[in-house]
């Protein structure tokens, strides 16, 4: 699916910025010796399928297909699971009765700068 750059860059400006600003990270360093995402690991209660099909809203074939790509990365230990988590927390924040997009936009930005791709 392509979205248009306006929607994108509204967000993933943001999104990128705070994930890679120094200043954050040692903020984050402060306060614990965990960041928000590696918090979140604690509470996984719910497997990641279920948390991604029916917290990102899904239910078109193309959609459940990333995220199980998305699941096979995160088993295979290519991305970590709580990157899968910051974003998706952000992206249900950012648009939280369709916040599909917004996941796949910012984890395929992410994964490819980390040399993973979902083909």
């Amino acid at each position: 699916m392509r979205y248009s750059k306006r929607i994108l860059f509204s967000g993933l400006s943001g999104v990128v910025f705070a994930l890679a600003s120094p200043a954050i990270e040692s903020v984050q360093a402060q306060n614990s010796d965990f960041n928000e995402a590696e918090n979140m690991m604690s509470f996984n209660q719910v497997e990641l399928k279920d948390q991604l099909y029916y917290g990102l809203r899904t239910f078109l074939p193309e959609q459940q297909a990333f995220l199980d790509k998305v699941i096979a990365k995160v088993d295979s230990g290519e991305i970590s699971r709580a990157m899968v988590n910051v974003v998706f927390v952000w992206s249900k924040k950012r648009n939280p009765k369709i916040p599909f997009p917004y996941f796949e936009a910012v984890m395929r930005l992410l994964a490819e700068k980390r040399g993973v791709t979902f083909t």
